[in-house]
């Protein structure tokens, strides 16, 4: 297996390719790349679960005080986002005399992540996939057997999945905030269980479990009829999974060769694969921006390469600039105290 500044190295390219596609979801491509590109979410999970595992093994933390982190991390930067970004549209619809802004509802519902203006329910996953992190990491430490632990696994998502269907039996708004908070989230965590294994998994075993979700995925394409594992996404079910799995372990057998991390790697991409959560919120200005105004410029708003190429270059030079004016900030508080 690869060494650990290897691995980080993979993981930052895996990194950069999830969040490129997740971009390129939200730029409203064809059918076709949407449902090729629908491994986004179980990639970037599936990372966070090893990125924790390695981070554990460098630099042990107290749970308390990394939680405290995640939340400041994900939650409180996701307030932040979302009050500079409701000022920003206010501003801009003053000054542009078109009404651009958001009733109190949808403000509400996008602080508590529950749907507004979308986009970031992620966070609120990603936070729950925290909470929980810690405690996969010590039952992986506890079972040695890599073919037990992933038994647990199953027997876990055997009780999430009638724990979905029997969801499905609530009152609507009842079922939906169990599906928003808790179900949805531990689907996730499920899945960040995965990869924080992932390091004990010799080659063989990756080959034999990428073949597995293949099948897996295969057999309920065939079940559910060619329907787009889109619909099984919320919440996360294994016709979705195993798609998602079954690419993220082929992007890594991938990714993992020396000769493709030479081709990949550059300081581009290592960039933004550690900035991705600032380029995240960023591109959903550029995707509001391309919503209110796309009708001035319709050379963009109507071709999905335009659209996209648009999204992802003005997000990365909002994020470019913010991260430019950070470390500016930093420098000049540490020059003052020195």
């Amino acid at each position: 297996m690869s060494t650990i500044n290897e691995r980080n190295r993979t993981v930052d390219i895996l990194r950069f390719i999830a969040i490129v596609s997740i971009i390129i979801a939200h730029a409203s491509p064809n059918e076709l790349l949407f449902r090729i590109r629908n491994f986004d979410v179980v990639l970037m999970v599936l990372l966070m679960g090893a990125s924790f595992n390695i981070s554990q093994k460098e630099h042990p933390v107290i749970y308390n005080s990394y939680i405290l982190k995640r939340f400041k991390r994900l939650i409180f930067s996701t307030w932040i986002f979302l009050t500079a970004f409701f000022a920003l549209f206010y501003l801009i619809s003053n000054f542009s005399r078109k009404n651009l802004f958001f009733d109190t509802k949808t403000i509400v519902l996008s602080f508590s992540f529950n749907g507004g203006i979308g986009y970031v329910w992620i966070m609120y996953v990603f936070f729950v996939v925290s909470l929980f992190s810690p405690l996969f990491l010590q039952l992986s430490e506890k079972i040695e057997s890599n073919n037990k632990y992933l038994l647990l696994l199953i027997f876990l998502y055997v009780i999430y999945h009638y724990s979905v269907n029997l969801n499905r039996l609530l009152p609507v708004i009842l079922g939906g905030n169990l599906q928003n908070y808790i179900l949805t989230p531990f689907g996730y965590c499920l899945i960040a269980a995965v990869g924080i294994r992932f390091k004990n998994l010799n080659k063989k075993e990756i080959l034999m479990m990428t073949g597995g979700f293949l099948s897996m995925f295969l057999i309920f394409m065939l079940f559910y009829k060619f329907k787009s594992t889109q619909d099984f996404k919320y919440p996360p079910t294994i016709y979705y999974i195993s798609y998602g799995l079954f690419m993220s372990f082929i992007l890594y057998l991938i990714v993992n060769q020396k000769w493709v991390q030479n081709l990949i790697f550059n300081r581009f991409v290592f960039f933004y694969s550690k900035v991705s959560l600032n380029l995240y919120f960023f591109h959903i200005i550029s995707i509001y921006t391309l919503n209110f105004y796309g009708e001035n410029i319709p050379l963009i708003s109507e071709y999905f390469i335009a659209r996209f190429l648009f999204i992802i270059s003005s997000a990365m030079l909002m994020t470019y600039l913010y991260e430019c004016l950070i470390t500016n900030w930093l420098m000049r508080r540490v020059l003052k105290k020195i």
